[in-house]
């Protein structure tokens, strides 16, 4: 009997070394993210108010490429550092990339709205937004916690860009950039990495 309640104490215990563990912290993949959306968020109002002789279409460019360029050095950035700590699982490893792959997938299903004419390019680039923070605000739940407050600030870059027109995109990125920045320096400061 004692050897059975010792088994069940030390898969306890292991059980709760595990769960403490959580994931990895890569503050160079907020960093990252922070740029690519205060430049690319702020596009717009560039665009919109004639302060740059662009058209809507550098904005799509912008996005098809640092999108998945993004997601890329995200995935590669975060798989290194997930083997160095020695904490490799594929299963976690792929929730992540579904999770992402999935929010992607859904924008891109939406470009069908503007091109029937249902909403125009402005809303769709709004709708981007939302489904950025109604994501990240769902990794924030079930993968990560760090991720919940900048699913919440995106939520509130979203009300911006709809209800501030001539400088609710270039609001929208500052605060997207702000909540990131902000997770990857305590995010290192919790979990001791310097990088």
């Amino acid at each position: 009997m004692a050897s059975s309640e010792r088994i069940k104490d030390d898969l306890a215990y292991v059980r709760g070394a595990v769960e403490r563990t959580g994931s990895v912290h890569v503050p160079a993949v907020y960093l990252m993210w922070a740029a690519i959306c205060l430049v690319g968020f702020s596009m717009s109002d560039f665009i919109t108010n004639g302060w740059v002789g662009w058209s809507y279409s550098v904005i799509g460019w912008y996005w098809t490429v640092m999108g998945p360029l993004g997601f890329g050095a995200s995935w590669w950035l975060s798989a290194r550092a997930n083997e160095r700590a020695g904490q490799m699982s594929r299963q976690v490893g792929n929730r992540w990339g579904l999770h992402w792959a999935a929010f992607g997938a859904t924008g891109v299903l939406g470009i069908a709205l503007a091109l029937s004419g249902h909403v125009g390019w402005e809303v769709y680039g709004a709708l981007w937004v939302l489904l950025l923070a109604l994501s990240y605000t769902l990794a924030g739940v079930h993968l990560e916690r760090r991720l919940l407050p900048i699913g919440l600030m995106l939520g509130v870059g979203y009300i911006t860009i709809l209800f501030l027109p001539d400088y609710g995109w270039i609001a929208a990125g500052a605060l997207t950039a702000v909540a990131l920045i902000a997770q990857a320096i305590l995010g290192a400061r919790a979990s001791g990495t310097a990088s």
